[in-house]
């Protein structure tokens, strides 16, 4: 009777979500931030010109291309890296609190993998009726391929860091130069289904494309890479104790920003109409931003982790701007769905068609915008003590089958 009540026990999830007394600051403001850096590179998407550079309408004004810059410089191919890491941050603190609290390996490899699906499906939904550009997806097809390194020893996980960056190096070089030779980056960029005039067409055509979307993103982006290196983070402590770590963030974000800047100028100076590049110099320049950009992401990371660092050492409250950004970065998912609904009411043609009258300052505009909103009923939220709908509801599906907890735990996500 004993074994069984054991066994029952161990393969039961033995705590819930985290709560707001054990969230670090710094992961949660690098969120808020990062929902900004992605909200500047969906709103290019939605820009009618076909002549484009990532996300970015080429030409238009003087400060059109300022504008267009800027963006490759410190945005385009950074965000994605950074949400990466954070939400392998995210995983391996999951883990390491359910095994601290009892719960047996297995089973929380079960959680991580029951997480994947979630996010796979929640990812779904969001591709075909809301937008055609989703990350969560691919997340979700990481924490089911790749999940089970959470579980290993930190020997494992660098092995997966350098097998799957060696990987993603090569696959990255080589989409960016097929690319670059097949469809003309100056040429008829396709943008599937966000210029659609039909929504039901558009649906249509999504249900099919989703899957091959979450691959791709995969393929063409260090985003496992990234993942694996924000757990191995978590492990060591780097954004659970920043005052302890100061001198390694530093270091880090002193050396992978400035490696991010130098290896985006020549795709920059390319969108901003300065350097006018061949196909295989574009396909070149777009595989050295792409992997440059894997640094500005941790790099990125590493300043909020300095940020916090200063903020918990001299024991102050949070200001303002941390406390919104902070705000936002609880409720990432639901902000994240958010910003895409925004882009897709205010900007695609089956709704209001705002993006055929904008260029890149008007994208750039409207991102900013779109993120305030975010942050505005992300901060509201705060106030009243409520969760993000979203991430509430991802938990609640999440910790359905969790042993009911003995004390109740304060609100947070």
């Amino acid at each position: 009777m004993g074994t069984a009540e054991t066994t029952t026990v161990q393969d039961t999830i033995s705590r819930g979500p985290t709560t707001a007394a054990e969230r670090s600051m710094a992961p949660d403001i690098a969120r808020g931030f990062m929902l900004l850096l992605i909200a500047l590179g969906h709103a290019g998407l939605y820009t009618v010109s076909r002549n484009v550079i990532m996300n970015h309408p080429v030409g238009g004004s003087v400060l059109d291309r300022a504008v267009t810059f800027g963006g490759l410089i410190i945005m385009d191919n950074r965000s994605y890296p950074m949400f990466a890491a954070l939400f392998g941050f995210g995983m391996a603190m999951m883990v390491s609190r359910q095994l601290a609290g009892g719960t047996a390996p297995r089973e929380a490899g079960r959680l991580l993998r029951r997480r994947g699906v979630l996010l796979l499906i929640f990812g779904y939904i969001h591709f075909v009726f809301i937008f055609p550009s989703d990350i969560l997806g691919p997340y979700g097809l990481c924490s089911l391929v790749f999940g089970w390194l959470f579980i290993r020893s930190d020997r494992a996980l660098r092995r997966g860091v350098i097998a799957t960056g060696a990987f993603v190096l090569a696959s990255t070089t080589a989409f960016s130069i097929i690319f670059a030779l097949t469809e003309n980056t100056y040429g008829n960029t396709f943008r599937g289904t966000l210029w659609a005039n039909d929504y039901g067409h558009a649906v249509l055509t999504r249900m099919h494309e989703a899957p091959l979307g979450d691959v791709h993103l995969l393929l063409e982006w260090p985003v496992v890479t990234a993942m694996l290196v924000g757990a191995l983070a978590a492990r060591r402590g780097y954004l659970e104790d920043p005052v302890r770590y100061r001198p390694l963030l530093r270091r880090i974000a002193m050396t992978f920003i400035p490696i991010s800047v130098l290896g985006a100028i020549p795709l920059a100076l390319d969108g901003a109409e300065v350097w006018h590049a061949g196909d295989l110099s574009v396909g070149l320049a777009s595989a050295l931003h792409t992997v440059t950009g894997f640094f500005g992401g941790l790099g990125y990371v590493a300043v909020f982790g300095l940020i916090a660092a200063r903020s918990r050492e001299r024991r102050e409250r949070p200001g303002r701007v941390l406390w919104a950004l902070s705000a936002v970065g609880r409720r990432s998912l639901t902000c994240y769905v958010l910003q895409t609904s925004l882009f897709t009411l205010l900007l695609s043609r089956v709704c209001l068609g705002l993006g055929d009258d904008i260029h890149a300052t008007g994208a750039a505009g409207f991102a900013l915008l779109v993120w305030l909103i975010a942050v505005a009923t992300a901060c509201t939220l705060e106030h009243f003590g409520k969760r993000g709908p979203l991430d509430a509801l991802l938990r609640r599906l999440l910790y359905a089958r969790r042993r009911p907890a003995r004390e109740p735990e304060a609100v947070g996500t």
